[in-house]
């Protein structure tokens, strides 16, 4: 039997009629933005939920016409276009690969905001190029801080802002995605508590190495410390009994004392490094209860299902 030649041909036919698609319903999008002002907010949802199923549907030719596409229709609102619809396009094709990984796991949230925070800090950079606006000092003013007063905490406070960001995105997304069958069903490998364990103890390390030689990473490290703490919180209190509430009452009273020591230990003695031990003792004290008692749970059983009460 011969084998047919059509096939090549049609499998690359269809990876540009995904992208060709998808840039459709982007260039409406994009126009909308720049007809009606607060269409803004549907770039944050609807693009990178675009660019997601061009990473699921299509291969790497797809995604590669769907995101040189997306730098050319960038100009038809060039403003709106570099600066919002380019990054959550990148956003939501790098969500779209991790997915196929992770499923629509926390460490796909957590992977997804690293990649959203270097490129929203990498846009500041053209911004004071083509505006002549400073961004960082615009935050500060915010604060009534000097610029290089804020420089440290600057990445934390833009951590908060992608990361909420994100997390909008994460949802409407997912949601989506699991309604369209997109997502797997299998519990993510990669989400298991140890897992956890050594992610807290590298930010852990992290805070320390900052500590002493960056600022910046010191705050930043733990803004990413408080958000896998945060989850998995959340994931000890759900679903809600007397157990999981003394456990987190008990956690709590640990946290009130050793905040009381650590100032203690900053207000009586000049060995700056001696306020970090509470700190590492909170943090192993929390990474130990939450790995015993972090029971993950099957993604997605049902499609009707909402992805928060499904997420492992």
């Amino acid at each position: 039997m011969q084998k047919d030649k059509r096939n090549p041909n049609a499998r690359i036919s269809t990876q540009i009629a995904i992208a060709a698609i998808a840039l459709s319903l982007g260039m409406i999008i994009l126009g909308l933005t720049y007809i009606i002002s607060f269409m803004d907010i549907f770039i944050i949802i609807f693009v990178p939920f675009i660019a997601s199923i061009v990473a699921l549907k299509g291969d790497y030719r797809a995604q590669l016409l769907f995101l040189f596409g997306s730098f050319a229709i960038s100009f038809i609102s060039w403003q709106e276009g570099f600066f919002q619809f380019l990054p959550n396009a990148i956003v939501g094709l790098v969500f779209g690969n991790i997915v196929k990984k992770l499923s629509a796991s926390f460490l796909t949230y957590l992977v997804t905001s690293i990649f959203s925070l270097l490129i929203e800090t990498a846009l500041i950079f053209p911004i004071n190029f083509i505006f002549e606006v400073d961004m960082i000092a615009i935050y500060a003013s915010l604060f009534g801080m000097s610029k290089e007063v804020f420089l440290p905490i600057f990445p934390l406070f833009y951590l908060m802002l992608t990361s909420i960001q994100t997390l909008i995105m994460f949802i409407t997304v997912s949601n989506e995605l699991a309604k369209l069958g997109y997502l797997k069903k299998d519990r993510s490998t990669f989400e298991k508590p140890y897992i956890y364990l050594l992610l807290d103890v590298l930010l852990g390390g992290l805070i320390l190495i900052g500590h002493f030689y960056l600022e910046w990473l010191e705050y930043l490290s733990m803004g990413y410390l408080l958000l896998t703490l945060g989850y998995q919180l959340f994931k000890v209190i759900y679903p809600f009994d007397k157990l999981n509430a003394i456990v987190i009452s008990i956690g709590g009273a640990v946290a009130v004392v050793l905040a009381f020591l650590t100032s203690s230990f900053i207000a009586e003695t000049d060995e700056a490094y001696l306020s970090i031990v509470p700190g590492v003792c909170l943090l192993l004290i929390l990474t130990i209860i939450l790995m015993f008692f972090h029971k993950p749970k099957n993604i997605i059983i049902d499609k009707s299902k909402d992805l928060l009460r499904d997420l492992h």
